[in-house]
């Protein structure tokens, strides 16, 4: 008799719903909604240093202590580790009806690269009413373990690369600034000081009132002595003297306490060419000499001056 009954329980669970779908069903009587298994994974691609979870998951609908649930095994691994394992219930309302699900939730650990599977796992449950025990079983899944990812805190060689291309451009950048500046400074240390404007003007002096010439307009040379001694003191003195009256130039040097036989100088020479360039008379190419020579003379000692870096005589 008890060997009987073994017999019959262990047809029970061999000729019950055995099934290689992700997601198995079995009818269980005509007024059962049926109870239903799936199985799942988190992802199929899952780097090397991160779990992966494998999901199990039991509905029915109806009264919800209809079945009882046993707790299903560590599943069979190939390339992952179990960690750790959870389950849990909850209720749901669809369609107006109640749902019941209990979750079966395991945390895998890759092993390697490569490819990693999960054989099928055995659900088992009987059935309060009737007392029947039957058993439902997910399909083998598979995930794929691909390289790690940085951990917190860690960068890929990527941006190794990246950062070691930024340094080495920032400090290329700085040589290149650097280098630039020193070019620029030796250049500028090569260029020559301008000449002093009393070298400038001597060279003006020969050149516009040319004594050795054959011909010389006596009256034109005048004026262009008076023209050019004007802006030798506006551009010397920072002075509006091109259109000064004569006695203001005088009363400028005076306050900038350049000498006396300077400023008896200057008065003497732009008088003497306002009174040819207003008297209309052509002038005295004996005066014109003279005035040119003070003049000369003038621009020379002030350039010797400046060369020897020592003050005029007083």
């Amino acid at each position: 008799m008890k060997l009987s009954r073994l017999v019959c329980i262990f047809l029970i669970f061999v000729t019950s719903g055995y099934s290689q779908d992700t997601t198995q069903t079995a009818s269980l009587d005509v007024q059962s909604s049926g109870i239903t298994v799936s199985a799942r994974l988190s992802t199929r691609k899952i780097p090397l240093n991160r779990p992966l979870s494998f999901i199990v998951q039991v509905e029915w609908y109806g009264d919800l202590d209809r079945y009882e649930i046993s707790e299903v095994e560590n599943p069979s691994l190939q390339n992952f580790t179990v960690v750790s394992n959870s389950s849990s219930d909850r209720r749901e309302m669809v369609d107006g009806k109640v749902k019941a699900i209990k979750t079966f939730e395991f945390e895998l650990e890759p092993q390697e690269l490569g490819m990693g599977y999960v054989d099928g796992v055995i659900v088992k449950y009987i059935d309060t009413k009737t007392g029947e025990g039957k058993h439902l079983m997910t399909n083998r899944l598979e995930a794929k373990v691909i390289d790690p990812l940085p951990e917190p805190g860690e960068h890929s060689p990527l941006f190794y690369v990246a950062m070691f291309v930024i340094i080495v451009l920032v400090i290329g950048g700085a040589v290149t600034v650097w280098y630039r500046k020193r070019l620029q400074a030796k250049r500028a240390a090569e260029v020559p000081p301008p000449p002093p404007i009393e070298e400038v003007y001597l060279d003006k002096l020969k050149l516009e009132i040319p004594l050795n010439a054959p011909v010389l307009n006596v009256k034109d040379g005048f004026a262009s002595l008076s023209k050019l001694y004007r802006h030798y003191l506006a551009e010397k003195f920072d002075y509006p003297a091109a259109n000064a009256l004569v006695d203001d130039i005088v009363n400028m040097l005076s306050q900038s306490e350049d000498s006396e036989r300077l400023i008896d100088m200057t008065r003497d020479v732009l008088n003497a060419c306002d009174v040819v360039k207003f008297s209309g008379s052509d002038g005295d190419r004996a005066e014109l000499e003279r005035l040119f020579t003070m003049v000369e003379s003038a621009l020379q000692a002030e350039l010797k001056a400046a060369e020897q870096n020592t003050p005029i005589e007083k």
